[in-house]
């Protein structure tokens, strides 16, 4: 199958299951924000479930198919249109060449991400397709599409083994969390904070980082003593210097300075990645 892309889209990237075990070298763990979308489109048009997809932000690509083959979108509530006709969500798509895929906004969540059939024709780094930025740095550049690239795939010489995966749940605003390694640093008006009202993403938010607008308060034992740089993973809730509650993404740092308050479920990453600034949502503590 091949695609052309006519327009890029805000931001649309390859993400796969990302590139875990080099975090020890300060290798981010990246991939698709959202992985039971990953897995659950690309099991839609027989993908391995870790297969490349597109994953597409806020704003999708217009995209023109040069060969026929399958499509299938999953993730935020984007619809597929192809050649002025919107289709149905969580089915796949079969293309034909000369046909025009666009997508129509989201009106809950900001990613979906598009599989498209077959063996992906990119270039992998550390055995991953996924994007990844460091600061304004793209170390696989050619994992972001633009305007004129072409995306080609050819078929499986082995049919893969068809996965029995459920749609994935939609995006809910009940976030869990276990308590952090300092968890204890949290005064009690902060512990109200967290788990008390409703907690609103905030600008700058991105891959890296959900800012929310949550202030904490740290005791003393914390606020006279400097906090040793410590691992850190998708999930960790770190508390800055000015008391601003960030929640790391998949494109986060290893290691951190800042006091770990909570740790996010792995199930809960995937519906912080489908949060957008202005969204509300609220941490349910786990015991254990």
């Amino acid at each position: 199958m091949k695609l052309e892309f006519l327009t890029s889209g805000l931001r649309t990237t390859t993400q796969d299951s990302g590139r875990p075990g080099f975090t020890h070298i300060g290798v981010p763990v990246g991939g698709a924000l959202d992985q039971a979308a990953l897995h659950y489109a690309n099991r839609l048009v027989g993908n391995p479930i870790y297969s490349p997809v597109l994953e597409i932000t806020l704003t999708g690509p217009r995209i023109k198919c040069l060969e026929s083959g399958q499509v299938a979108s999953a993730g935020g509530d984007f619809k597929l249109v192809v050649n002025g006709q919107a289709r149905a969500p969580n089915t796949a798509i079969t293309l034909e060449a000369g046909d025009e895929l666009s997508f129509e906004p989201s009106s809950a969540g900001c990613r979906t991400f598009l599989a498209v059939a077959g063996n992906w024709c990119v270039k992998r780094w550390l055995g991953s397709a996924s994007a990844l930025r460091v600061g304004s740095h793209e170390l696989l550049p050619e994992a972001v599409w633009y305007k004129g690239n072409v995306l080609e795939t050819y078929a499986f010489n082995v049919t893969p083994w068809p996965s029995p995966l459920l749609p994935p749940p939609r995006a809910r605003r009940s976030i869990l969390a276990y308590r952090g390694p300092e968890y204890h640093l949290l005064d009690p008006t902060s512990i109200a904070e967290l788990f008390g009202k409703s907690i609103t993403v905030v600008d700058p938010s991105n891959r890296m980082a959900l800012r929310t607008d949550a202030r904490l308060n740290l005791t003393s034992e914390k606020s006279e003593s400097e906090m040793v740089s410590s691992g850190v993973q998708p999930g960790t809730v770190q508390v800055t210097h000015d008391g601003q509650a960030i929640v790391l993404m998949r494109d986060g740092q290893t290691i951190g300075g800042y006091p770990r308050v909570l740790q996010c479920t792995v199930s809960s990453l995937d519906h912080l990645a489908q949060l957008r600034v202005g969204d509300a949502f609220a941490f349910v503590l786990i015991d254990g």
